[in-house]
């Protein structure tokens, strides 16, 4: 007897083309915030949403017979796309400026952190109550503080148009999608026995 998060995912539902879709409409969208280099960077954010699908591809090779873990790592891969498409004009405003190089490394050692420590991460979730929570919530608030201090010295420095507010926006907005993709990295399993209340 199979067990409930062991179902097999045919291909013409693995979501693979329509994740595709998602990253391929958010790419050409952010592709023009700012207008400079849009058509470069129109091919850039494709060439991004191919890999994906191929990564997504390969993931559901892997795990199509198990759909949880099938899906979860799909949408931890679809978050990153993600995430990088919001972040992206921020980024692409910044260069070549020092503080494109401070943001950069930020968001890197963030990335490396969060996926290192996926299952403090899922447990913050999983039990708000947990003093992990707190430091999620803490570290999202500095980022903000530090990064939103970063990108407005930036403006107050340069001659900036008005994508950067939206540039901004859409910054903090894939910042919080790294924070939270982690989460798809644990098995159901995991979570189960971390929803298990502690005595």
């Amino acid at each position: 007897m199979k067990k409930k998060d062991s179902h097999f995912v045919e291909f013409k539902n693995n979501r693979v083309f329509i994740t595709l879709i998602l990253h391929v409409v958010i790419g050409l969208l952010c592709s023009f915030v700012p207008e400079e280099n849009a058509g470069l960077w129109i091919g850039i954010n494709i060439a991004l949403a191919i890999v994906f699908a191929l990564v997504n591809y390969m993931i559901w090779l892997f795990h199509k017979n198990n759909s949880k873990r099938y899906f979860s790592l799909h949408t931890f891969v679809m978050l990153l796309g993600i995430a990088f498409y919001m972040m992206s004009p921020a980024f692409r405003a910044l260069y070549p400026s020092i503080i494109f190089w401070l943001l950069l490394l930020i968001t890197l050692v963030l990335v490396g952190f969060l996926i290192i420590k996926y299952d403090a991460v899922t447990n913050a979730f999983v039990n708000p109550g947990d003093s992990w929570f707190i430091k999620i919530l803490g570290m999202y608030g500095g980022i903000i503080f530090v990064a939103g201090g970063l990108l407005w010295a930036y403006m107050n420095a340069t001659e900036t148009g008005p994508f950067v507010p939206v540039a901004i926006i859409l910054f903090f907005i894939g910042i919080f999608l790294l924070m939270i993709a982690p989460i798809m990295l644990s098995t159901p399993d995991r979570v189960k026995e971390l929803e298990k209340p502690r005595y």
